[in-house]
């Protein structure tokens, strides 16, 4: 028997797994073939063409399966998000979006957090319809509610919106569903991962739009202006990639010409000797930014 055939062989297993009449079986099924996916894009692919994933997303959405269940379905076609590009269009084809949308309904914030993860991961594939997202018109809304549930929530939502903010369309869409006021906070969060996603939500907002920066230059975020956490974001001891994101989120900002070049937060920012390489890059961000809408 040639190498191929084992492995279509191995797959048709995992496959017809899915279809016994007991759940435990299903369950270990769906653990199997989590096992077997992770790492190995052929093995993704052969699971893919034989059938596994309308039978995934059947389990899925079935209120009979048990949340674990559920669960893990979720863990697999996450998975298998993560091969190829072809992968994700054939996941796509299946309808995954709907039915992973329709997970955040559940009560089960395990559950939640696994159909979010398994949506970062299709939305964030440059062949997957950002549209998508939108076309119905709960979920947005839906989004912004879940995102005080959980670091993970909020991680994985913010990662969705900042991939799938691709016009002015979308940008207004998301600012009258309360994106600035329910993500501002964000970027104090206590994790780095939920501010950096929040930083560049903030970022692909504000960019190109005077509504969104005008907003912006004014919000709180406990009780400091928002312009001035992002000066904080800036300083020597942050992350490269949160310093610099944060100077592409005040430049936006002056564009939109919601901070005028004499505001005290792009003033401070002069080059002072000792200055690392990294925060000449934001200075000069922010001021190239300026020079350019002069």
């Amino acid at each position: 028997m040639s190498v191929l055939s084992e492995v279509t062989a191995t797959s048709r297993h995992y496959v017809d797994r899915l279809f016994d009449p007991d759940p435990q079986k299903v369950l270990q099924g769906v653990i199997d073939m989590k096992n077997a996916v992770i790492g190995n894009n052929k093995q993704k692919a052969n699971l893919i063409v034989l059938g596994a994933v309308p039978r995934l997303l059947y389990l899925l959405q079935q209120s009979s399966s048990s949340v674990e269940l559920r669960i893990e379905c979720s863990v697999v076609l996450g998975s298998l998000a993560m091969g190829t590009e072809n992968n994700i269009k054939s996941l796509v084809d299946c309808q995954i979006i709907p039915a992973l949308l329709q997970g955040l309904l559940c009560s089960d914030l395990v559950f939640i957090e696994a159909c979010l993860r398994c949506l970062r991961t299709v939305f964030i594939s440059p062949v997957t319809p950002v549209q998508l997202l939108y076309t119905d018109v709960t979920v947005i809304p839906h989004l912004m509610s879940l995102l005080s549930h959980s670091q993970r929530t909020q991680e994985y939502i913010t990662q969705i919106f900042s991939h799938c903010c691709k016009t002015p369309e979308h940008q207004t869409i998301l600012f009258n569903h309360g994106a600035i006021q329910n993500i501002a906070p964000l970027l104090i969060s206590p994790s780095y991962k939920v501010q950096m996603q929040a930083l560049k939500c903030c970022s692909v907002l504000a960019y190109e739009n005077t509504q969104v920066s005008t907003t912006l230059v004014n919000v709180l975020v406990d009780g400091e202006l928002l312009s001035q956490v992002l000066v904080r974001m800036m300083q020597r001891d942050k992350p490269v990639e949160m310093q610099l994101t944060s100077a592409k989120c005040l430049t936006y900002m002056c564009h939109a010409g919601a901070i005028k070049t004499d505001d005290c937060c792009i003033v401070l920012k002069r080059l002072i000797p000792g200055e690392s390489f990294v925060q000449i890059n934001c200075v000069a961000t922010i001021f190239i930014g300026i020079t350019c809408v002069k």
